[in-house]
């Protein structure tokens, strides 16, 4: 689907997408950029029910090894290197 950016930096959400998203007036949109790609995502508020769900989905994530642990120092190093040269 096409959209037009106006002066304002407005764009319109195609009503088929805010139907599929259940986007209604008033919800709250995160905007984020990634890799060439604009993205929204409707903001959910955290209820005690939903804190609950996403704790205990935590507890499914599989153990970090040392090979992990040593990717991630890793790549954190190169954003910061990057970050300096910025």
């Amino acid at each position: 689907m096409l959209t037009t950016v106006s002066v304002k930096g407005q764009t319109v959400i195609p009503s088929s997408i805010r139907e599929m998203a259940r986007i209604k007036t008033g919800d709250q949109l995160d905007v984020g950029y990634s890799g060439g790609l604009i993205v929204m995502r409707k903001r959910q508020s955290l209820t005690p029910s939903r804190v609950r769900a996403l704790l205990l989905s935590g507890r499914n994530l599989p153990q970090m090894t040392a090979k992990d642990e040593a990717n991630v120092a890793q790549s954190i190093t190169r954003v910061r290197r990057r970050a300096k040269a910025s």
